[in-house]
């Protein structure tokens, strides 16, 4: 896809393939709340689901995610999705609510089918510029609570913290011309496998933990008057599906990469994470994994935004680890 730039375009690319016909879509609408459909949205976003936005007759507004652009797409992943959906509720979390979870025949093959209700509000990068100084520390005081309820579930997770990260790091080291590709010297590429090998072996993950996976400004959802000094709230936090088994730390360095430009403070904060160098260390640490991870689609898919936004984030992560006094 090299002569793509823009990972939109990408995305458009990707998703122009497949199209659900409509009277699949009504069929599943029908078995999902026993009503027609009044109008369909298309949302292209992500790399794993086909998604609609359906405004029903009955004015329910539900949402239609096939998982088409899976290797391996399987009702097992779809369940554990929902496992995790519902174990982030019973914690306190506000997610949607599950209306159907089945399987759909489309173009011959049998397909996992999830119907959530929408959540209610606009997606947190939507508006958080437009939130007084206030608003935004006490919004993403309340995020940091929220991914600490989904934190605070231990899961189980087949291979231990040395093995498991043995093969994240294996994966960085393949990726190396990725890297370099980005705008690495190869000594700099050496000095951050250093670091991260350095982690696993000071910071080991004493427990495993329910982990979000993708939390970023689009998956987190407020509502409330945004009128200056009115209260804005969490309404949801959506799109489970890379849900994971991690470390405490994963959600939040997956925060920082996915919205670099959301105050860190007020969300460590709410999570109630330790104020200690060594929490902060290793809080870095495996914010640049996530970061490397988010260079190298940038390169695959010729997003120059993403390479230089990656980028900037990478140096100055390395930059504060070599200079632990400056942070």
């Amino acid at each position: 896809m090299a002569g793509m730039s823009p990972l939109g375009s990408y995305l458009e690319w990707q998703h122009a393939q497949v199209s659900t016909p409509r009277p699949v879509l009504a069929d599943v609408v029908r078995r999902a709340v026993g009503s027609e459909i009044d109008r369909i949205e298309r949302i292209v976003e992500g790399y794993s689901n086909e998604v609609y936005r359906v405004r029903c007759a009955d004015a329910q507004d539900v949402v239609i995610r096939i998982p088409r652009f899976d290797d391996a797409p399987s009702p097992a992943a779809s369940q554990g999705e929902a496992r995790a959906i519902e174990g982030a509720r019973a914690a306190g979390v506000p997610v949607p609510e599950i209306l159907l979870l089945d399987t759909v025949r489309i173009d011959g093959a049998e397909l996992p089918v999830m119907v959530q209700r929408t959540v209610p509000g606009r997606p947190l990068g939507d508006v958080i510029d437009g939130l007084s100084r206030r608003q935004r520390h006490d919004v993403l005081t309340e995020i940091g609570e929220l991914i600490a309820r989904i934190n605070g579930i231990d899961v189980e997770h087949p291979l231990d913290w040395p093995t498991a990260m043995s093969a994240d790091l294996a994966n960085r080291q393949a990726n190396r011309d990725r890297i370099l590709a980005g705008g690495f010297s190869a000594p700099e590429f050496d000095r951050m496998l250093g670091l991260l090998q350095g982690y696993v072996r000071d910071h080991p993950c004493e427990r495993w933990v329910l982990c979000h996976g993708d939390l970023g400004p689009k998956h987190i959802f407020v509502s409330g008057d945004d009128a200056d000094g009115a209260a804005v709230r969490v309404s949801g936090i959506i799109d489970f599906g890379d849900w994971k088994p991690g470390p405490p730390v994963h959600d939040l360095a997956v925060l920082r990469v996915r919205g670099p430009l959301l105050e860190l403070s007020p969300l460590l904060a709410g999570y109630g994470a330790p104020t200690g160098t060594a929490y902060r260390r290793q809080l870095d640490l495996h914010t640049l994994i996530i970061a490397l991870g988010s260079l190298e689609i940038g390169v695959d898919e010729n997003d120059h935004a993403c390479i230089e936004r990656s980028r900037r984030q990478i140096r100055r992560i390395v930059g504060d680890l070599d200079n632990p006094s400056s942070t």
